[in-house]
């Protein structure tokens, strides 16, 4: 398979993974999809590693890949999360397993046993707090409009208007978060694996981080779709303006997000 000079660049580090290995890789494939990232499937010895290559632009999108490693050896082994090989941000390169199983979809939780599972995971998560990074809302949000006016392309109105009706809060609301917790900010279905014990394992912890349990619920509403789970996990006891200015915040940068990648 032909690989670009990146993939090449970091197909190259397999001698410093934490595997240990007699002979290089074999590509298997590439990994379809994939919005920031490259994904190879590469057969390891008697295991199969899914091969990271990092977008080269990762500050545009609001990544802090520093972050990430340090969040990624603080989960690794975790039931959670996969397996990591090798994490090296300065070569742009992040070796983990490649898990087996299911790949959830949007309409996973019409099964009301899922919303269970799902919401549970998120409470396993949202338990480990110690040794975490923060992630700081107030800086993302700055960060992508900060890009929206640098690009050269246009972007919709709507963020403009998000924009300017939260950033004077911005930082009181970053101030006020107290007990900060693991974060992952980005449960899609597409980054939720079922294994064969149904097991939940979460991928792409790039956008992690320790944050407010408020906005990963309010994220995750948005995601699924489903108004029995978002029934459940917004049962928070926030003020409505609170909520409101929280759900704001994650309307605008995943609208940003979506202009940017």
């Amino acid at each position: 398979m032909p690989l670009s000079e990146a993939a090449r660049t970091a197909f190259d580090t397999w001698p410093q993974w934490h595997l240990a290995l007699d002979c290089p890789p074999t590509i298997i494939r590439r990994l379809p999809g994939g919005l920031t990232n490259q994904h190879y499937v590469l057969k390891a010895g008697s295991l199969r590693v899914v091969m990271r290559i990092n977008n080269p632009d990762a500050a545009r999108l609001g990544i802090n890949r520093q972050r990430e490693q340090k969040i990624l050896e603080k989960i690794n082994g975790k039931a959670f999360a996969p397996a990591v090989f090798y994490c090296e941000p300065q070569q742009g390169v992040l070796v983990t397993e490649y898990v087996e199983g299911t790949q959830w979809q949007p309409d996973s939780l019409d099964n009301p046993v899922k919303i269970d599972m799902l919401l549970e995971l998120i409470a396993q998560i949202h338990t480990v707090s110690t040794g975490i990074p923060l992630f700081d809302y107030s800086a993302h949000v700055r960060n992508y409009w900060q890009r929206l006016l640098d690009s050269d392309q246009p972007f919709p109105m709507s963020a403009q208007r998000l924009y300017r009706s939260i950033e004077s809060r911005l930082s009181a609301f970053q101030a006020a978060i107290k007990q900060p917790v693991l974060c992952h900010h980005d449960l899609t279905p597409a980054n939720i694996i079922e294994n064969s014990e149904g097991q939940l394992i979460v991928l792409d912890w790039e956008y992690a981080g320790a944050g407010l349990p408020l906005i990963e619920a309010i994220g995750a509403s948005r995601y699924w779709q489903n108004i029995a789970f978002s029934e459940r996990i917004l049962e928070h006891d926030e003020e409505s303006e609170a909520l409101k200015l929280a759900g704001d915040i994650v309307d605008f940068y995943e609208l940003a997000w979506q202009h940017l990648r």
